[in-house]
């Protein structure tokens, strides 16, 4: 399996508690605590601009139509 690696500018997509979200890497930092990569990820007209916290195991690259 070819994978992408994911980073600040990647398009992904993830599915979240509200359904799937679809938005753009704006950095990846590592959690503190646990040692997980944790990325920020803007989602065009969602939490009023500020970014989802989402793990980068879970999140997906997009590929271009």
């Amino acid at each position: 399996m070819n994978r992408k690696t994911i980073g600040p500018g990647s398009p992904v997509k993830f599915d979240s508690e509200v359904g799937p979200q679809q938005g753009t890497v704006a950095e990846i930092l590592t959690d503190i605590g646990n040692g997980a990569r944790i990325a920020f990820v803007r989602v065009t007209g969602t939490l009023d601009g500020a970014p989802w916290r989402v793990p980068v195991n879970d999140l997906q690259h997009v590929e271009a139509a």
